[in-house]
Parts: structure tokens; sequence; C-alpha cells
């Protein structure tokens, strides 16, 4: 037999996970005030319960107390993650016209027939010339120059058009929900801007930790590169077991799609593991 003593992580995690979930289905930037003043209001009722417990009796009406602490945890999930939601900010760059935008890419870029697609975090803002702070992601999708193609890694510095519009949202009920997908990592616009509206400054931005591991990864594709020939093979294995889809083409999406093996092409703790237990056999 369970008691409830025995479940009260469970118990406090619904109502927090509740919140969350509320917050994200319809939470407006106008709340966030709201919703901290409340989260405020609450906690120093709990703690006035708490430090005054046995004073003022509070297990006469502990029940009470009890749901004023659900709510508590519901409000907290909410204000978590309307202040996590960037388009919410007021130095979100969106919320403002701008002239320009300084942004340094914040993930690895992608080439797929000369569009070169990458996430970038914004730094700063330039109206008539003066910078000023802003925040948020923009999803950039760059048309590559053939003859003279730009080189652009995790970290490097940029300055752009402050052009862009919002992601618009799947019409097909069956087709995939990109705008939601995107909007889960905190990006709303999306641009699509040619090579020469592009300026590169620097390369200095970004998580070391990050940079090194994605530079290790380019070094495990270009190694499979050269032992495998089959690009549609090398595609697979590469998504397999680097978790790298640009060279992955829509043909084998689709396949993977329609046999309901999709899920297949994510990288995993079971792969790592497997990879893990065949070298390990191997080469012990």
């Amino acid at each position: 037999m369970t008691f409830k003593s025995e479940i009260v992580f469970v118990r406090v995690l619904f109502p927090f996970m509740t919140g969350i979930v509320c917050a994200y289905l319809f939470g407006k930037g106008n709340l966030i005030t709201a919703c901290l003043i409340a989260n405020v209001l609450l906690l120093c009722y709990l703690l006035f319960i708490n430090i005054f417990y046995k004073k003022i009796k509070a297990y006469n009406f502990k029940g009470a107390t009890g749901v004023v602490f659900y709510i508590f945890c519901f409000a907290l999930g909410g204000l978590l993650c309307l202040l996590n939601t960037q388009s919410f900010r007021r130095d979100y760059y969106a919320n403002q016209p701008y002239d320009y935008l300084k942004v340094w890419v914040n993930g690895e870029p992608q080439l797929t027939n000369n569009i070169l697609r990458f996430e970038v975090e914004v730094s700063s803002a330039y109206q008539n010339q003066k910078p000023k702070f802003a925040t948020g992601k923009l999803l950039i999708a760059l048309k590559v120059d053939s003859l003279r193609p730009v080189k652009l890694n995790y970290g490097d510095e940029l300055i752009i058009a402050s052009k862009y519009l919002p992601v618009e949202p799947s019409y097909n009920p069956a087709e995939f929900d990109f705008k939601a997908w995107l909007a889960s990592k905190n990006i709303y616009q999306q641009t699509f801007i040619n090579q020469d509206h592009l300026v590169k400054l620097r390369s200095i931005a970004g998580n070391p930790i990050i940079k090194y591991a994605i530079e290790e990864r380019k070094k495990q594709i270009r190694i499979y590169r050269q032992l495998i020939n089959n690009d549609e093979a090398f595609a697979v294995a590469s998504t397999l077991v680097l978790g790298y889809r640009a060279d992955l083409s829509k043909e084998t999406l689709a396949a993977y799609s329609k046999t309901g093996t999709i899920h297949a092409l994510s990288v995993s703790g079971s792969h790592i593991a497997i990879i893990f237990f065949l070298l390990n056999s191997m080469l012990s």
C-alpha cells in the first residue's frame, strides 16, 4: 500500500509542470508581473505559516495550506516558463524596429543545396547607427555564393540586416509543426538573406566546450566521408552515430517516416550503449 507521504515528489511536480504547460500554451508577456506578485504573496504566506506554525495552530487548517502550496507550485512553474520565453522580454529584438543586428552563431551551420541554415543569438541591435542591447534567437537561411562561399562556424560574430518574418504555422493537419518545434527552442523569427548582406566580424562568442564538441564531430564526419563511398549510407551513418542530418535526403526521411522508424535517426542513449558494447567487444 502506497501512502501520500511516499509520493511527495510527484504531488509537487504535477502542479509545477501544469503551470509550465499552461504558461506555454496561453502565456502572454503582460502576465509576468501578475504572476510574480502572486508568487511573492503565496511564498510569504507559506513562510508565515512555517514560522508561526504552533503559535497560530496551523495544523487546524493544514488542508487549506496544502492547497495554497499547490497553487504556489503552479504559479512558480508558470512564472519560470514566462521568464524563459524570450519573446516576452522588453529587450527582445523583434519588439522594436532596428536597422542592423549583431548576432553570433550558436549552432553548427548546415549546408544543403547552396543554402546554409543556422541559428543565431542576438547580442545587440543598431538604430540610427547607435547600438542598443537586444536579445533573442533567429533562424537564418543564407544563400551562399558558389564561387566564393563564406565559411561560418559556431561562435562567429556577424552583422546582418534587421529584416525577418515570423515563422509560419503548418497549414496541413498532418504536416510537421515547424513553428511549434522552433518555439520550443525560443525561435519565433526567421530570415532569408544573401551572402552579400552579411558581415563577419570575429569568432569569440559561445561555449568553448560546445565549440570543441562541434569541431570533433566535424573531424569524425570527414573520416566517415573517406570510409563510406555511398552517399545515402554515409548520410544515415552520420545521422545515427553523430546526429548530423545535413546530408540526409528528403527521400530517406520520407521512407523512415512512412515506415514509422523515424525515431531511429535520433541519437539516443541506447545507440551510444550499443556502439560502446560493440567497440568494447571488438577491441577487448
